[in-house]
């Protein structure tokens, strides 16, 4: 009898989860190198610029890093994010990247609590660590930028927690959905560009920062996914690593345009490029985004070849990792370069709002009294109404979307072009000043882009899973919108949205997302063929409209009069007339609304008998 001799115990495989010493000694030693390339960028654009007196170098040279420090952070905390809700399908990759998330957004929120501190030190003037640092800490507070420094690092704070409740795609999305916010309150802390042109150059940086974060941070967190072999594995490594090839070509669009355009409003003439270093900073920027476009195309390149299992497939996709780790650098030092701006004061910074009542209050000079030809000529571009039609047609013909019927795209085309308009045309320029142009383009985004926006694609299965088939849930989520914008008109928050651009690009996004909810609210009621819940839950949104136009034609109580009654018109001097010229403009479009959801709801009855119901989500 022989007895065998067991075998040695197997040697524990490697935790594929746990980075190697000399990766975290080669990052440590990047996050320095990117450090100092920010604290000497900040210096260099700040120049000979005076200031009253000065914080001290830990305060002066720490702002800059802690910036940096919460840009990548915040990057990846995004970027992740974005990558974890909409792209990644296997729970194991899910879980690996959304705990990368929890540590990017914890590290986000130190650093912002940090970048708090050094910006009350150099706004004041305090030495960090002096007796008397930290005295005043409550007036800093209520400036604009200690607001919203402080919801920055609030925001952080709930991101975080939010991180680490679970690997869930709804965790994953509504922690991108709180670094979106990060990224609003970070734009609304930006120098201002000068006053005409302040609304343009925040915005111009919100859509910097999110473009920035999820294309870095992305493309960071898909390093991070091991690589598989295997034919099912491959295809779906493919499939996630082009689904974010195509956001990443969104992205560089965004911040090309967007990064041009805030450099242009923030200088003074053209030829700061030869003798401001804050410009030559952007100068510089920009180059290395056209690197940065280089070597995305290189990398579609090599995607087009394919990661296949053979020799081809295999050497495309170790040069598309080594390209992307080239990128990463690249962009790191885009990023530091952007946190020795942001802590610099801009060329244009020095700036004297337009003469006259209306440009002390608004901020723009007067417009010319309303005619066809002035009225077709004016033009105020709003970057965040570009980006976000853009975007949805880009999200709406990508490359893995499915079949669009014609008539969808055509709305969602139409739904596009009125965004623009509505929010960079004549509207804009009047609504400053003429509460009938304000309340008309709130109206229709509502119930034009937002109706024609939710018209298209599938309704959400989460949604149609909560009205459940019952009508009266239905109707009252048609009327949040409605109920929500008359809200807002009639409460403080109208006169913050008229003297502030945060809460005016949130009372638009009110109006946009409620005329979308009303649209996926009818749609999501069941059956092919609209009933009579279907005409209740249309109806009621237009009955609040026709309310509220009613009131506004026989009140004799002017809303915001401090704003609107006191813009220095010498055309149309009476506001509350105008006022009253506002409701029987809104008792027009609500009726040809009501026409329009007639006939509409007329054709779907027709198509629903004979058709069945199309997808429930997209």
């Amino acid at each position: 009898m022989t007895t065998r001799t067991p075998a040695p115990p197997a040697r524990a495989a490697k935790d594929p989860a746990r980075p190697r010493p000399v990766i975290l000694v080669l990052l440590l030693g990047a996050l320095a190198v990117l450090a100092l390339i920010a604290v000497l960028a900040a210096d260099a654009a700040g120049g000979d610029n005076l200031v009253l007196r000065d914080a001290g170098p830990i305060a002066r040279h720490g702002a800059p890093v802690a910036a940096t420090l919460a840009d990548l952070a915040g990057a990846l905390t995004l970027g992740g994010a974005v990558i974890a809700g909409w792209l990644l399908r296997d729970e194991t990759d899910r879980s690996r990247v959304l705990l990368v998330v929890g540590i990017a957004a914890g590290v986000t929120t130190l650093a912002r609590g940090t970048s708090l501190a050094f910006s009350y030190a150099v706004a004041t003037g305090q030495s960090v660590g002096s007796p008397r640092f930290g005295s005043d800490l409550s007036v800093f507070l209520g400036t604009d930028l200690g607001i919203w420094l402080l919801i920055a690092l609030v925001i952080a704070a709930a991101t975080t927690t939010v991180a680490v409740l679970g690997t869930s795609v709804g965790i994953a999305r509504t922690v991108a959905a709180l670094s979106g916010l990060v990224a609003f309150s970070a734009a609304m802390t930006g120098h201002a560009a000068g006053d005409e042109t302040h609304e343009v150059g925040t915005s111009t940086m919100l859509v910097h920062l999110l473009a920035v974060g999820v294309w870095l941070g992305g493309l960071a967190v898909l390093q991070l996914l091991p690589r598989r072999s295997g034919g099912a594995a491959l295809r779906e490594d493919e499939r996630v690593v082009r689904g974010y090839s195509h956001l990443a070509l969104i992205c560089w669009v965004a911040l090309a345009l967007s990064g041009v355009w805030a450099l242009a409003v923030r200088m003074n003439h053209p030829g700061e490029v030869l003798n401001s270093p804050y410009v030559q900073l952007g100068v510089a920027k920009a180059v290395l985004l056209l690197l940065l476009g280089l070597l995305g195309a290189l990398q579609r390149r090599q995607l087009a070849t394919g990661f296949g299992s053979g020799e081809p497939g295999r050497r495309a996709r170790s040069t598309y990792a080594r390209l992307a780790l080239l990128e990463l650098a690249l962009m790191g030092l885009a990023v530091a370069l952007a946190a020795a701006m942001s802590s610099s004061p801009p060329p244009a910074e020095a700036g004297t709002p337009p003469g006259g009542t209306a440009g002390v209050l608004t901020g723009y000079p007067l417009p010319d009294a309303p005619s066809v030809l002035t009225v077709l000529s004016s033009w105020r571009p709003d970057p965040l109404g570009m980006a976000i039609a853009c975007l949805l047609v880009l999200w709406w013909w990508r490359p893995l979307a499915p079949h669009r019927p014609r008539g969808e795209s055509l709305r969602l085309v139409m739904g596009a072009v009125v965004l623009v308009l509505l929010t960079s045309g004549p509207l804009n320029v009047y609504g400053k000043v003429l509460i009938s142009a304000h309340v008309l383009q709130h109206l229709l985004l509502m119930v034009a882009v937002g109706v024609l926006l939710g018209s298209v694609g599938g309704v959400p299965a989460r949604l149609r899973a909560l009205i459940g088939g019952t009508w009266p849930l239905a109707v009252l989520l048609a009327a949040v919108g409605p109920l929500l914008l008359i809200g807002a008109y009639a409460s403080p928050l109208l006169r913050s949205a008229l003297d502030g651009h945060a809460a005016h690009l949130g009372l638009q996004l009110l109006a946009l997302g409620g005329g979308v909810l009303t649209a996926l609210a009818v749609r999501a009621l069941p059956g092919g063929a609209p009933g009579r819940s279907a005409i209740m839950a249309a109806t009621l949104p237009l009955l609040l409209g026709a309310a509220a136009g009613t009131i506004l034609l026989l009140t004799d109580t002017l809303i915001a009069a401090s704003w609107f009654g006191a813009t220095g018109r010498t055309w149309w001097a009476d506001a509350l007339a105008d006022q009253h010229r506002t409701g029987v403009a809104v008792l027009v479009v609500v009726a040809l609304t009501a026409v329009a959801v007639a006939v509409g709801l007329r054709s779907t009855s027709r198509r629903g008998s004979v058709t069945a119901p199309g997808p429930q989500e997209d």
